[in-house]
């Protein structure tokens, strides 16, 4: 008779989310030829992701929802990684300072 291994259970609340969430591109884009526009002529931001990276933002996004009243979304669209050219997202929130 097989002997079922025995597992240690862990509440929801040790879940851990990984706040590093990456995405394809970061509109407007600086050095686009096409537009005779300027950064400051635009009035848009937009992120592109894939599903992966759409799937893992609201993961973050409702993680934080569940724990702070407001959130700041802040797309780093300067600094692509070498190794895959995806961008930063952070998702962050103001937190008081002590008097």
């Amino acid at each position: 008779m097989a002997v079922a291994a025995t597992k240690k259970r862990k509440s929801a609340s040790s879940i851990k989310i990984d706040p590093n969430v990456r995405c394809l591109r970061i509109y407007p884009v600086e050095d686009n030829q096409e537009s005779r526009k300027t950064i400051s002529d635009l009035k848009t931001v937009g992120i592109k992701l894939s599903r992966e990276q759409a799937i893992h933002l609201a993961r973050v996004l409702l993680a934080a929802a569940q724990e702070w009243d407001e959130m700041d979304i802040t797309a780093w669209r300067v600094y692509k990684r070498q190794s895959d050219g995806t961008y930063n997202v952070t998702v962050t929130t103001a937190v008081p300072v002590d008097a």
